[in-house]
Parts: structure tokens; C-alpha cells; sequence
């Protein structure tokens, strides 16, 4: 009987010996958390005690229940333990009623059928967001693995979550780029290499543009009295006003760089197990948003010329921000004007109920800015519907040598070739992997190893990248949960598992002190009440920390298979297996990484 609805939850708890099942109905949290099981029943059962007077409900003795084994005095507390075979037997059940969704929080048919539904509410999440022929920092690797977690969390909890990455393909930078452009570009190296291309004709444009404004500000400063150029500002200026204005040349040298870099952005996310519903950008927003934008500053007076440029008097209602410029001088606009009206044209295209944006903590005044923008041009609406989640910095990051600067394809080669260095130090692992496709596998292992080790850093504190311990087949990296995920998964092939001989199957295995697979179980359902804290907090540590703390119980239980063969492998055994592997993969989709699967 599966232990989904209110009815099947009553029968199965019935049929283990506990006659008054009337708890079931006053929680939801029955359908999503086991624990909750326990909590309520042993609720109900002191209900019960507290209906005496005080003095016999204190001398009382415990009622007999078949979910708790007699409590013990230990002086200070009266402490209640799980009866192990039953925790086995309900926990179980549960799990492998739930599958996939084990640990998800998501509303179930027993909630729905209470009249309570939050199913479809909408969310975007923003992250990633690289910039158009600049290199990919180590804050951009920090935003796209917090941010896929993010999506991920959040879409185990029942939201509609739509990933986007918002391209910084708009703007003077690009108006620099076409000027190194015209100097340095070359078709051939360009369709060989695309990203790599633009991030080397931008690092020579940059460095002469440095010099060209290092040179005129002895000129200004009376340390030279050269003639000053401004041959690259003004082009880069040029540039980006013939973009706003339409130009169909800057328009399709703009398209070309743009269109190719997404196509090879795509494939380099896919490396992460990383996806994106949406490729936006700053060139995105219309002309009509950025028109309502400025209208409604006006209108209600916050928005004003100075010097030339357009500003918004944020100052009027937050001293510490002051203005904040719109449009430079020569009319075009600044990323702050297209952030916000980018937030009113998502609003009517996706109707979201919540969008947050994972960009470090450095980008914290700007998002104030935005939401404050919002809230003086009369839309408060939008503005409390916006999030802001940022995190710390990253250090140990370099270019490998020679290249003029950093790409997502560097960072990715580096952990696939520390993994590589792991693997071979640990030859029981890389049998695991001997029959694969060995690059998939090194793509997808580097992967992993990377993005849990991030992840288990807390999100506000500094991420240390260091491949030395990535090359470390220590227990708490991502190689090591692959290799449990993988060697549960060899286990489990060709497994059944008959739900209704699981009900009535021999659980004698979970008994007695000192029971090591009574403890993994006593984590297992722990993993929902995980999960919603992380959530709360958005912070993956709280799972990784779990998953790491399962896996190291793992080796106390495990039988390999030349031990099973000259034993009887139970069906309890290969249901606590099952759950195990159950857990370990939730948790690990959950967190954005994507297990290694056959």
C-alpha cells in the first residue's frame, strides 16, 4: 500500500500495530518528511500522558509504541530512540514510494486534496552572465555554480523556474571590441576559436586604450603637453551609438560575435551539466521598455539632466546612493537604465512571482539601485519580487600560460586533468569507469569534482580553487560521491524491488546496538528537513555536508560482490541499498550536479 495519500499512509501505519492513526491528518509535512511521523505520533502520545494530574504523568511509564523503543532516564532527559526495524521498515517503504521525489517538499496528492496548492508558482533565476570577448573570472564560475544550484533547489520544491543567463553583449565594451577588432581580428582564428579570439583582440585593444588614457591624463594633469588623442575612445563611443541607433553594419559584425559565442557557451555549460532555458542580454531590452522606464522617472520627478547625461535622483529617498546615471552624454544608455527595464519587460513576458539574481556581492550597490529605481517609479509591485543573492570571492584561479586571459574552457581542462591525476591514484575508482568513454567520463568527473567543491564552501566565504585537491582522491570531494553513486548503481542493476514483499520482509538485520546500517538510516531520514533548510537558506554546504557525512557511514555496510555471492543477499539489504541510492542521487541533482550515469 503506497504511503502517498492519507489512506495509504493510515493502512501501512495500521498494519505496523498503531491503531489511532487520526495524527495523520493534522500535518501535512507526513507526505514529504518521516521524521514528521515520529514527531507527531509521540505528540499525540503525551497528549494522552499530560490528561492525568502532573505527579502520575511525571512517574508514568512511557505507552508501548511500535515507532519508539523504550525510552531511556538518563538522569537529565528522557531520551526516545527509534525502534530500528520498524524505522527500516517504514523509511523504506517511503522512500521507494517516492523515488525521484524523496526530499522534494513537493505537495503531494493528500495536500491537494486539503484544498492547499502553491504548485506553478514562477521563477527566474539569473546567473552565469558572462561578458562578450572578456574573459570568464572566477566570479562568473562562482555565480554559475551557485546559480544552477539555486534553479535546482528551487525546482525540487515545486517552482517553475526558468534558468537564464543574462549576456553582457551590449554596451562600450563591445564598442572597444570592434575597435580591436578592426586592428587585430582574423577570420580564420575567430572560426577556430572563437572565444579565444575575441578575449586576445580585446586584451590588445585594452592595453592601448590604457595607454591612450594613462597619456591624456599627463596631458590634463600638466605632465605633458603633447597633443592628446582620444583615438580609441572615440571609436569605441562611435561604435556603440551606431549599434543603438541601428547601423546595419555594426549590427551584423555585433550578430556575428554574438550568435557564435552562445553556440560555444552552450556546449561549455553542457560540460557542467549546466542548462539555460534563455540566452538574454543587454541588447535585448526594447526601446519601448527603456521609453516606459524613463517616462514614469520623470513623471514622478526623480529623473533630471546633469551635465549632459540623464541620472536618477535616488538620493531623494536614499542620501547614501546619490544619483546614478541612465545616459551618458552622447545619449546612450548605461547598464543600470537597461537592468531596470529589462525587469519590466520580463515581468509581462514571464509573469514571475520571483526572480533572483546570483552576482557576487561586489554588484550589491548596483542591484540596490535597481530595486530603489523601481520603487520611485511607482513600482514597488516589481521591485519586492527581486532578489539579490550574492557570495564571496574566488582565489587561485590563473590563465594557463601564455593566453591572454581566462576562459570557462581553461577552468574546465584544469579539473578534468586534476581528476585524471586523482583517478590514477586510485585504481578501485578508476575500475568503476574502465568500460566508458574515457573523455565523457574525465569531462563529466572534472565536472562533478569542481562543482562540489565549490559547493562546499558557504556561500558568503571565500572559494579557494585548488586543483591540488581536486587531484586528491580524498572522501570529501564530488569524485568520491560519483564513485559511491557509481558502485550503488552496479549494485542495483537489474534490482526489483516488489513493494509488497518489502511490507512483510524480515527487518531483523536493522536490530540490536551499535547497528551500522541502522545508522545510515537514521540519515537517510534526515535528507527532506535538509533539503528545506537549504532552501531557506540557499546554502548547498548544508546538503554536501550530508551527502559527504552518508557516504563516509557507507563502508561499514558495504558488501562487495564476491562476498554476495556466498550469501544471501535479502531483499532488506537491497532495499536500504535503493534508498541509499536514492538519497545520494536527490541530493546530488539538487545541488545541480549531474551523477554519471551508464
Amino acid at each position: 500500500m503506497a504511503t502517498t495519500s492519507v489512506e495509504g499512509l493510515c493502512g501501512f501505519l495500521q498494519a505496523m500495530g498503531i491503531e489511532n492513526t487520526s495524527f495523520v491528518s493534522t500535518s501535512t509535512d507526513l507526505y514529504t518528511n518521516p521524521l514528521a511521523i515520529y514527531f507527531s505520533h509521540l505528540a499525540e502520545l503525551i497528549v494522552q500522558l499530560t490528561d492525568c494530574e502532573q505527579q502520575v504523568a511525571y512517574k508514568s511509564i512511557f505507552p508501548k509504541s511500535p515507532l519508539f523503543g523504550h525510552p531511556v532516564n538518563d538522569g537529565i532527559n528522557l531520551l526516545f530512540y527509534f525502534s530500528n526495524s520498524n524505522l527500516a521498515r517504514l523509511l523504506m517503504s517511503y522512500v521507494i514510494d517516492r523515488g525521484a521525489s524523496y526530499g522534494n517538499n513537493l505537495l503531494t496528492e493528500a495536500l491537494v486534496e486539503n484544498g492547499v496548492d502553491t504548485k506553478g508558482q514562477k521563477v527566474i533565476v539569473e546567473f552565469s552572465s558572462p561578458n562578450l570577448g572578456k574573459a570568464f573570472t572566477g566570479l562568473h564560475l562562482r555565480s554559475t555554480i551557485i546559480g544552477a544550484f539555486i534553479a535546482s533547489v528551487y525546482e525540487r520544491l515545486g517552482w517553475n523556474v526558468t534558468r537564464m543567463t543574462f549576456l553582457g553583449d551590449w554596451g562600450k565594451h563591445i564598442g572597444l571590441l570592434a575597435a580591436g577588432w578592426s586592428r587585430f581580428g582574423s577570420d580564420e582564428l575567430f572560426d577556430a576559436d572563437p572565444l579565444r579570439h575575441l578575449l586576445d583582440v580585446y586584451a590588445q585593444i585594452e592595453e592601448l586604450f590604457k595607454k591612450e588614457q594613462e597619456a591624456a591624463k599627463k596631458v590634463h594633469e600638466g605632465e605633458d603637453d603633447a597633443e592628446v588623442s582620444h583615438e580609441i575612445e572615440a571609436e569605441r563611443d562611435d561604435f556603440f551609438k551606431k549599434l543603438e541607433d541601428g547601423d546595419p553594419d555594426a549590427l551584423t559584425l555585433w550578430k556575428r560575435f554574438r550568435e557564435v559565442c552562445i553556440e560555444r557557451y552552450t556546449e561549455l555549460y553542457a560540460r557542467l551539466g549546466v542548462r539555460f532555458d534563455d540566452y538574454s542580454g543587454e541588447s535585448d531590452v526594447s526601446h519601448e521598455a527603456i521609453e516606459e522606464v524613463e517616462n514614469a522617472l520623470k513623471e514622478n520627478g526623480v529623473y533630471r539632466e546633469s551635465d549632459g547625461a540623464w541620472v536618477i535622483d535616488i538620493s531623494k529617498t536614499d542620501e547614501k546612493h546619490g544619483a546614478a546615471i541612465a545616459r551618458f552624454r552622447n545619449g546612450t544608455t548605461t547598464y543600470l537604465l537597461r537592468d531596470i527595464a529589462t525587469v519590466v519587460e520580463r515581468s509581462k513576458k514571464y509573469s514571475f512571482d520571483k526572480m533572483i539574481y546570483v552576482v557576487s556581492a561586489r554588484q550589491t550597490t548596483h542591484f540596490q539601485q535597481v530595486f530603489k529605481a523601481l520603487d520611485l517609479m511607482g513600482r514597488s509591485d516589481l521591485a519586492q519580487r527581486l532578489e539579490h543573492i550574492g557570495f564571496g570571492d574566488v582565489h587561485g584561479l590563473l590563465p594557463k600560460e601564455g593566453a591572454s586571459g581566462l576562459l570557462l574552457s581553461d577552468i574546465l581542462d584544469q579539473c578534468r586533468d586534476a581528476t585524471k591525476l586523482a583517478l590514477d591514484a586510485d585504481g578501485d575508482t578508476l575500475q568503476l569507469f574502465s568500460e566508458e568513454d574515457p573523455e565523457r567520463v574525465l569531462n563529466a568527473l572534472g565536472a562533478i569534482n569542481l562543482m562540489a567543491d565549490d559547493l562546499s564552501t558557504r556561500r558568503g566565504g571565500t572559494f579557494n580553487f585548488d586543483l591540488n585537491k581536486l587531484a586528491n582522491p580524498g572522501d570529501y570531494t564530488g569524485l568520491n560521491l560519483q564513485k559511491w553513486y557509481t558502485g550503488l548503481s552496479s549494485k542495483l542493476s537489474g534490482v526489483e524491488i516488489d513493494r509488497a514483499e518489502l511490507e512483510s520482509t524480515d527487518y531483523s538485520m536493522f536490530e540490536g546496538e551499535d547497528n551500522a546500517y541502522a545508522d545510515i538510516l537514521r540519515l537517510l531520514v534526515q535528507f527532506p528537513g535538509i533539503v528545506k533548510t537549504s532552501f531557506e537558506k540557499l546554502e548547498s554546504s548544508h546538503i554536501l555536508t550530508f551527502l559527504f557525512n552518508l557516504v563516509d557511514l557507507l563502508p561499514n555496510v558495504w558488501e562487495d560482490e564476491a562476498e554476495a555471492e556466498g550469501s544471501s543477499r535479502s531483499l532488506a539489504k537491497l532495499a536500504f541499498y535503493k534508498c541509499f541510492h536514492v538519497v545520494l542521487e536527490n541530493g546530488m541533482r539538487t545541488l545541480g550536479l549531474a551523477p554519471l550515469t551508464a
